[in-house]
């Protein structure tokens, strides 16, 4: 038997009733959400402007959308979501579906590959240890600010072998755009001369710039010399497709390579800077945590720099934690291609799904305890009872996320580097709270005090 899930009005083509909808969602979203869930379950639809929208929690749900159904779902190109994303990233991996997609794939896979990465570790630690250098004592400083340009420059010479360094603010600029840029302003025509609307594709104007510049000149390089850097963009410039319905041998053109070099860029620069700062919110609020991580990366690295090799499995965890608590990106979305059942319920061909990560990683039923901070449960005997599609902060299956190793090595290696020499205190009075948009960030920064710890000089 087919069920058929409950859910609230269904919002349809009236442009009032749409913006009432966002304004409301925009307000507050994990409540508008969480609310819904209290009333309609697990899993609970509607429609919006005739297309029929699933929205889930449960981790079977969410292991069905991706992994044991996951071909019976896309990456929505349509929608209020996918207009803003694909406005930015073009067809990167992110946005791209099909045929396509898989070729891309195919092409960035050796990109990422275990060597290659562990190969940037240096340049990670090296960052991490200049950042900590430009500390000071007892100074109270935005940790997420100093997070964003911390991962803005170690993204910027891992994947294009570019000091960043004149251009922080315009990328800052457009970065910041770019995860504003949400709810009613997508609805409305570029030329629109609002500054919600021109904010964001002025600051696209600066973005392109920027890379585009990069790409021209690392395409005008010889093969020699690209293949002797160590960056991501030489990489993809030298990569080429399999025959497959084209050419042997095949490049990306000028408008892939952007398209993808941005992707990544914002993927690896975006997610790991908010992980860590939502890391240092919570090790400052449980100090036997915190005296964890400093004994083991005292004892472990003994004064000495972290490298790519380094075991740190304390570290590990409480990043972990940290993204079970505070995923970077909250929900996953998809679009069924075909008619499937999900849970038991039917989801039409051409039906919006989300997968609501945020509330699956803080669910009672599935994690015990679950709104308190405790990496042991990442423990290998104690994480091999959780159910599956209940921790999925990089998505799962076919489409999880190809930065996934990059973006966990950075985290650990930068956590390791500052835990050697400080640790961090919320400042008194400072307010937090979670904004929800493209990723998942503090609303008005992480001020913190900086206190130096006594380490064994290298």
């Amino acid at each position: 038997m087919v069920l058929v899930p409950s859910g609230p009005p269904a919002i349809g083509h009236n442009p009032l009733a749409l913006l009432r909808y966002l304004r409301a969602f925009q307000t507050s979203p994990l409540e508008f959400v969480g609310g819904r869930f209290a009333r309609y379950g697990d899993l609970y639809t509607t429609s919006i402007r005739g297309t029929p929208l699933f929205v889930t929690r449960h981790p079977e749900h969410i292991h069905e959308v991706l992994v044991s159904k996951g071909a019976s779902f896309a990456k929505p190109e349509t929608g209020l979501g996918a207009k803003q994303l694909r406005r930015f990233l073009g067809r990167g991996l992110v946005t791209s579906n099909g045929d396509f997609w898989r070729r891309q794939r195919r092409m960035i896979n050796p990109a990422f590959g275990r060597k290659r990465i562990e190969a940037l570790g240096d340049v990670m630690v090296a960052h991490a240890r200049a950042l900590g250098e430009r500390w000071r004592p007892g100074e109270t400083r935005d940790i997420a600010e100093d997070m964003m340009s911390l991962t803005l420059g170690i993204v910027a010479k891992t994947l294009f072998d570019h000091d960043p360094r004149g251009e922080e603010d315009r990328i800052a600029r457009a970065l910041d755009a770019f995860r504003s840029f949400s709810g009613p302003s997508v609805l409305l025509p570029e030329w629109v001369p609002l500054a919600s609307v021109q904010r964001p594709r002025r600051a696209l104007a600066d973005v392109n710039e920027i890379v585009y510049g990069l790409i021209d000149s690392r395409r005008a390089e010889p093969e020699s010399a690209l293949a002797a850097r160590n960056d991501l963009l030489s990489a993809l410039v030298l990569a080429t497709s399999e025959p497959d319905g084209e050419a042997p041998g095949a490049r990306m053109t000028r408008e892939e390579l952007r398209d993808e070099i941005l992707t990544l860029f914002l993927a690896g620069h975006e997610t790991t800077s908010q992980a860590l700062t939502w890391t240092w919110y919570l090790l400052s609020q449980h100090p036997d945590v915190e005296a964890q991580l400093h004994h083991e990366v005292d004892s472990v690295l003994q004064g000495q720099p972290a490298t790519s090799a380094s075991q740190l499995p304390v570290t590990d965890r409480i990043l972990s934690e940290s993204m079970r608590l505070f995923p970077p990106v909250t929900t996953i979305p998809r679009v069924a291609i075909e008619d499937v059942e999900v849970g038991g319920y039917r989801v039409p061909a051409g039906a919006d799904m989300i997968c609501w990560v945020y509330f699956a990683q803080r669910d009672p039923r599935w994690w015990r305890e679950a709104e308190r901070f405790d990496p042991d449960r990442f423990l290998p005997e104690r994480f091999a009872t959780v159910v599956r599609g209940a921790y999925t902060p990089f998505g799962a299956g076919q489409r999880q996320c190809i930065g996934r190793h990059f973006s966990l090595m950075e985290a650990r290696l930068l956590l390791a580097t500052l835990a050697q020499r400080y640790r961090l205190r919320l400042a008194a009075g400072h307010r937090v709270e979670k904004r929800i948009a493209v990723t998942m960030s503090p609303r008005y920064g992480m001020r913190m005090t900086l206190e130096p710890r006594s380490i064994a000089a290298p």
